[in-house]
């Protein structure tokens, strides 16, 4: 009788298989994680924006409930008293001389936004006004609204931390405030 020899071990043509499957597994496995990474700082900004916010609306309300109806210096009892409000009740920075030279604008020069961003939140993210690479979280730049071209009146916070090298016109990810309107908005692209 002839003794029949079971082999054992995988084809050529079976690995080839089993290795492009693993293959196509890890990219799609590679690229959610990458999309993790995007996905928490998208979280993470959203959290400082809807924080802001509510920093903006508490200071508003407090200018509102002390019978504010023109700008003010060091609003009392809300960031620690150094807190200016412009004439519609929204926050515009601090140490802006009183009497308020430039009511409208934020803060007094392009330092105006990085210390509203400080002054309205607790433990905020880094954020300054170099260059992209210093390793800031936001890059903050004061501008003129389309709305109200006199003023510098607007803060936008670009998110540096993705590697986002635009100006803050042209960025992906950005906090937006108006103070004009008191508006803040988040843009995503």
């Amino acid at each position: 009788m002839k003794s029949q020899k079971k082999e054992l071990g995988f084809t050529l043509i079976e690995l080839v298989v089993v290795i492009l499957v693993l293959g196509i597994l890890a990219v799609t496995i590679a690229s959610k994680f990458i999309d993790f990474r995007r996905d928490g700082e998208i979280a993470i900004v959203k959290a400082v924006a809807a924080s802001f916010k509510q920093s903006l609306t508490f200071a508003h309300t407090k200018w509102q409930i002390i019978g504010g109806s023109e700008p003010m210096n060091d609003l009392p009892g809300f960031a620690g008293g150094v807190l200016d409000m412009n004439s519609q009740g929204y926050p515009i920075g601090i140490d802006k001389r009183s009497p308020m030279g430039a009511p409208n604008n934020i803060g007094r020069g392009e330092q105006g936004c990085v210390s509203l961003w400080n002054a309205l939140l607790t433990d905020p993210p880094s954020i300054s006004l170099s260059d992209i690479d210093n390793g800031s979280d936001f890059q903050a730049y004061r501008h003129r609204a389309e709305t109200n071209p006199d003023a510098q009146s607007q803060c936008t916070y670009v998110l540096r931390t993705l590697g986002d090298t635009q100006g803050y016109q042209d960025a992906e990810i950005v906090i937006k405030y108006d103070s004009v309107t008191g508006m803040l908005k988040v843009k995503i692209s």
